[in-house]
């Protein structure tokens, strides 16, 4: 068999099972409260609420930066964020779907027949690879296209430049959209593809994803505060989901933040390094 029919056959897979009821519909819930969330998080900066900021620092820093954000480079940050809204828990959702890729067919004890059919493991493999990077570069566009509606609009409401939506920023900041959704489809398909289980790898997705997150930030403000060095802190690029903000975000996405190229980097690294993980592991498993 082609790798065309049987990429047709992994689609066909996941969209005749109930959980791709639950992954569109979960994708369009998040994608509409991301979008609101990025107008209203936007909104909050221009108009900042100041009678919660009492005189001071603190009311200047706000005040300054909601100028800030009128200017040009500032209305292309402000663009590059709302285009890019919500993909810290959109991509999540390409996570799982890797994951249930992977292992629904352990599940369903549907492999056997698989490689029945198909005995170059490699290529079932690759066809697995390749659905996941079309749904994830699927909910990409799907969310791409909800926050280009809404951006002009934002634009236009707020008196800012509409040019800001077309500026390099902006253009980076959604490419780089498409790699985390890319690489966050390869993590879950090869993280599922090493377990097996798909209770078990989908606990383990979601524990790396919001768990991995909390730890590192713990053990390095707990190295910062041993050290004192400044450095220390940008190293919280090393947790999966806070690479993916890196390489998404216009600007710095933390203090001490490493460039965006470097949280690209670190998410290829452990997309890739998983995927060939679960490549290995199904074409050395024996037949289910």
């Amino acid at each position: 068999m082609n790798t065309t029919r049987l990429v047709a056959a992994e689609v066909l897979k996941v969209r005749t099972t109930r959980a791709w009821w639950l992954f569109t519909g979960g994708f369009a819930v998040v994608s509409a409260w991301a979008g609101a969330l990025g107008w209203a998080s936007g909104n909050s900066t221009l108009h900042p609420s100041l009678p919660d900021y009492p005189a001071g620092p603190g009311r200047n820093a706000v005040l300054a930066q909601a100028a800030a954000a009128r200017t040009a480079s500032g209305a292309a940050s402000l663009a590059a964020s709302m285009m890019t809204s919500g993909q810290f828990l959109l991509v999540l959702i390409t996570v799982l779907l890797g994951v249930h890729v992977a292992t629904s067919e352990y599940s369903a004890r549907t492999m056997t027949s698989t490689f029945l059919v198909e005995p170059r493991r490699s290529r079932v493999v690759l066809a697995k690879m390749i659905t996941c990077g079309l749904f994830g570069a699927a909910f990409w566009a799907i969310t791409t296209v909800l926050d280009g509606v809404a951006t002009p609009f934002f634009l236009a409401a707020e008196h800012l430049p509409a040019s800001a939506v077309s500026s390099p920023v902006v253009v980076r900041a959604v490419l780089m959209g498409l790699l985390a959704f890319l690489l966050w489809g390869l993590f879950g398909l090869g993280l599922g593809a090493v377990l097996r289980n798909q209770v078990i790898a989908v606990v383990a997705a979601i524990a790396i994803y919001a768990g991995g997150f909390l730890v590192v930030e713990l053990i390095i403000h707990l190295l910062y505060d041993a050290f004192r060095a400044s450095w220390l802190l940008s190293l919280a690029v090393l947790a999966p989901a806070q690479a993916s903000n890196v390489m998404i975000t216009a600007g710095q996405a933390y203090p001490h933040a490493p460039p965006w190229w470097a949280g690209g980097l670190v998410l290829a690294g452990y997309g890739v390094t998983l995927a060939v993980a679960g490549a290995m592991s199904i074409r050395r498993s024996d037949i289910l």
